[in-house]
């Protein structure tokens, strides 16, 4: 549960905003809010205090069929997660930002309301799977940054490059 700063990983981040005294995008956690399951992003200022919360908007729910040079892959994240249902603007020093976390990138809809509500940039922290992360996270950075005539920061979990990941 997050809302009370108790789990590891938030008081991790909070440390690491405050010790080094940065603003932190933290990637995205499980949040248990009223009996739901929310993959969450947390802002934090460089005082260790979390100044935006963003709810995946958009779950992972996917069904790719195999190919010659790839297995099939099946993922359901509506299956555990639930849905956050408002977008997330968080102003900075510098500019307005927006936040998204990886699915919420493919929709262009989500993008275009943060820029109309002043996002400079677009942050959209995700973890880009080797079936459809390859094919996809370049494309739909500059396909997002071209729509909003805007920023996208893309950011996933690095890889072994000896396993000839992408990172």
């Amino acid at each position: 549960q997050m809302a009370d700063d108790s789990s590891p990983s938030v008081k991790l981040l909070c440390e690491l905003a405050r010790e080094l005294k940065i603003w932190i995008v933290g990637g995205s956690l499980p949040e248990l809010h009223e009996d739901k399951i929310y993959n969450t992003c947390l802002v934090l200022n460089p005082s260790g205090g979390i100044v935006a919360k963003h709810r995946k908007v958009h779950l992972f729910d996917i069904d790719v069929a195999a190919t010659a040079s790839r297995p099939a892959m099946k993922f359901k994240e509506s299956d555990v997660l639930s849905a956050g249902e408002t977008m997330t603007l968080v102003d900075l020093p510098w500019c307005r930002a927006g936040v998204g976390i990886c699915y919420d990138a493919r929709f262009p809809e989500l993008a275009l309301a943060m820029r109309a509500q002043g996002a400079k940039v677009l942050i959209y922290p995700g973890a880009f799977n080797m079936t459809t992360g390859p094919a996809h996270y370049q494309l739909l950075a500059r396909g997002r940054a071209v729509d909003t005539q805007s920023y996208v920061a893309f950011a996933s979990p690095a890889r072994s490059s000896d396993k000839n990941d992408y990172q």
